[in-house]
């Protein structure tokens, strides 16, 4: 087991332990299972920055932070069940990393194997300890779960889907050959299974992935490239590329291949891991720039701006070509790029109160249908110094403290203010402002900021993000000193001119970099204090309903006349929604009132005038004559309105004018 070491306490990192070595007979393991869902059956153009993007942030994002819900308890040998949107979660999570590697994404869980692993991953939590063959003495132990185990990428101190990324990421002496990510990109394999217990004081949660199937030794399907390589060539998130970089292809011999790096025509160092067949397709594995393969915590190094490695493996042996080279372009998914072609909306600016309102939009790349929504949108202001309390903000703080303190800790004005800080143990400390709203083009965000007692490994950090939170965006960061900081408030000020239009959230994060240095303090006042937060030069908005289309059009019927905002997102692979496109502000007005005249009847010296209100509305009405019709016009003030139907036909009764000869019905 690993060890991360902060300046308070000693955390454990995630231990994978060794991959599964091969199968030798695969006669009694499944090849068919039901059909797929939106697990899997995934392709993507990874040549296409957008169409990566948008894959990363719909599909893999929506992997995380899926409850597991399991009824396990590991202290009493129960195995139990999880909730089956975890597993799904689980699977989504391998298919999306084949689909990106460019081996086939079809794969599917087999029951029997998610039943088995569910008891692997009881014993590997209950004894502390990964083992592919575990000894019937161990506490919980079962020959499915032994079976599973042997059968399985095992994980502890993790679970669901960052198990299988940890799996990707192979990080750990042991792992050099990145056995666990060949077994996930092994291109025959159809039919896996998980299994996941969550961490149960004092067992870590655990996770068994099975990983063999019987198309163990069937011909290998077509794949992307001749080669199977992570990070694969073309876009891939910097999220997803770690220290240790892979190349595989079947029955190739490694043993002299010589990889070379550039960057911008500058070399970049390289070391070469022993070749070690066993796993998966036979393999070669480099880390670049010195990095530490070994320490989980370890992040390809990132700038921020697109970056693009040249590749270049020779000398191999075993395949059509000895010398390969291709480039792997690293992105911030949650940037977009040239290619970013959102749905913009187009329509009239005034739509009509009750009636169909007709809008277009232009088509999403990859997109397999779209919604549509309407929000209320009115003038919003911020001014929040703590002094109502937390009622504009959903709280996440460790330790579940109150973040709100007042005199005699520091507050820049008035009695209040709030307070992050990061207790023994540091995890999540937060305040997200639970109003969405929508920048102006000059929208201000102000607060008054104090930090004090905060590590280089702490960060203040303002975020927005315009997704739904699926993604955060910094706009503001300040980075701990190692000492006392600041011992006095400083104005902020940031501008929200790049998200003018777009409907975003904003969170106040004090982050702790899993792995670095913080101070333990519980005292209020240390940490990080925010107080006068202010907004200006912004709009709130109330969402209505979300609508599907199939078609790059929809209707809009306003209910009242006021503002609104409407907004188009795409879909891919049927339910994953890509982020909203720029809103398209409107404001609904009333529809002109038009009034049908019917022809006026003559009775017992009584004019019957029937009408009908065609559109609009309107609450009174005035019967008008004229004895030409270019007028002069009078009001009939001797006029009786009787109502036949409501609201649509009415008819005035009046005495017969003098010179009356003609008539009409208005709103006063």
């Amino acid at each position: 087991m690993a060890f991360v070491v902060g300046a308070g306490q000693a955390q454990t990192a995630p231990d994978l332990g060794e991959p599964p070595p091969a199968p030798k007979d695969v006669s009694g393991l499944p090849r068919r299972v039901g059909p797929l869902s939106v697990t899997g059956g995934f392709t993507v153009n990874i040549a296409s920055r957008e169409e990566v993007r948008s894959f990363f942030n719909a599909v893999y994002r929506s992997s995380e932070g899926v409850p597991m819900n399991s009824s396990a308890v590991v202290a009493s040998c129960v195995a139990g069940t999880n909730a089956t949107a975890f597993l799904q979660a689980e699977l989504r999570r391998i298919n999306w990393f084949r689909a990106m590697a460019g081996v086939p994404a079809n794969v599917s869980f087999a029951a029997t194997n998610n039943t088995r692993c569910q008891q692997a991953a009881l014993m590997m939590a209950r004894n502390n300890t990964l083992s592919h063959y575990p000894p019937s003495s161990w506490f919980c132990y079962t020959s499915d779960g032994a079976l599973a185990a042997q059968n399985s990428n095992l994980a502890l101190g993790t679970s669901g889907a960052a198990a299988i990324t940890g799996y990707m990421q192979d990080f750990g002496a042991v792992n050099a050959p990145v056995g666990h990510r060949r077994w996930l990109l092994y291109p025959q394999t159809q039919i896996m299974g998980g299994g996941d217990v969550p961490a149960q004081s004092p067992f870590n949660d655990a996770n068994a992935t099975w990983v063999f199937d019987g198309h163990y030794f069937d011909p290998r399907p077509p794949t992307r490239t001749p080669y199977v390589s992570w990070p694969p060539p073309g876009f891939t998130p910097y999220q997803v590329v770690f220290p240790r970089w892979s190349f595989s292809y079947p029955g190739a011999n490694f043993t002299n291949a010589t990889i070379t790096m550039t960057s911008n025509g500058v070399p970049v160092t390289v070391f070469k891991e022993s070749v070690v067949p066993g796993a998966g397709e036979n393999t070669v594995v480099w880390v670049p720039m010195g990095l530490d393969p070994n320490n989980f915590a370890t992040v390809f190094p990132f700038n921020g701006s697109d970056t693009v490695y040249t590749v270049t493996i020779s000398n191999i042996v075993g395949m059509p070509q000895s010398t390969y080279t291709y480039n792997v372009t690293v992105f911030d998914p949650a940037v977009p790029g040239a290619d970013f072609y959102p749905p913009v909306i187009s329509g009239p600016s005034q739509p009509l109160v009750g009636g169909s309102n007709f809008y277009t939009f232009n088509a999403v790349s990859n997109a397999t249908g779209y919604q549509w929504r309407a929000s209320l949108r009115w003038a919003y202001a911020l001014a929040d110094g703590a002094e109502g309390g937390t009622t504009n903000w959903d709280i996440v703080t460790t330790t579940n403290y109150n973040p709100r303190v007042s005199s005699p800790y520091p507050v820049a004005s008035g009695s209040f203010a709030f307070n992050l800080r990061h207790p023994m143990p540091p995890g999540t400390d937060m305040l997200t402002l639970k109003q969405v709203f929508v920048p102006r083009t000059n929208g201000l965000l102000t607060f008054r900021s104090r930090l004090t007692w905060a590590y280089f490994d702490e960060y203040a950090k303002v975020q927005v993000s315009t997704n739904g939170g699926i993604t955060w965006v910094d706009v503001y960061s300040q980075q701990g000193t190692g000492g006392q900081g600041e011992t006095s408030f400083t104005l902020r000020s940031v501008s929200l001119t790049n998200f003018a239009g777009r409907p975003t959230q904003l969170r106040f994060n004090y982050v702790y970099v899993v792995g670095g240095q913080y101070f333990p303090w519980t005292n209020p006042g240390d940490g990080w204090t925010i107080d006068d937060i202010v907004i200006t030069n912004a709009d709130a908005l109330t969402p209505l309903a979300t609508n599907a289309t199939t078609t790059t059009n929809f209707v809009f019927t306003p209910a009242q006349a006021t503002n609104y905002n409407l907004e188009v997102r795409a879909l891919i692979f049927t339910e994953f929604p890509l982020d909203w496109g720029p809103a398209r502000q409107v404001s609904a007005v009333a529809p002109p009132l038009v009034i049908q005249l019917a022809a006026p009847l003559l009775t017992n010296n009584q004019v019957w005038i029937p009408f009908t209100v065609v559109s609009g509305s309107a609450a009174t009405f005035k019967l008008l004559h004229a004895d030409q019709p270019q007028g002069p016009w009078t009001t009939n003030t001797a006029a009786t309105l009787t109502t036949n139907t409501p609201g649509v036909s009415y008819r005035f009764t009046a005495p017969v004018a003098a010179n009356a000869k003609f008539y009409r019905v208005q709103s006063p």
